[in-house]
């Protein structure tokens, strides 16, 4: 599976190798740094290849 990443508005770059961590790892920033919460689906609309 090829690498994905999310850019945060906020200037933070996510970048994980499978689905699922870049899921786990966008929903804990967006939880943790800007009280949101993201589904899977819109994670992977918002993200992209590496």
């Amino acid at each position: 599976m090829a690498e994905k990443k999310v850019s945060c508005d906020c200037g933070k770059v996510i970048r994980e190798s499978t689905d699922d961590q870049l899921v786990n790892a966008v929903q804990k920033h967006a939880r943790e740094a800007h009280n949101m919460k993201l589904t899977r689906e819109q994670v992977l609309a918002m993200s992209e290849p590496v």
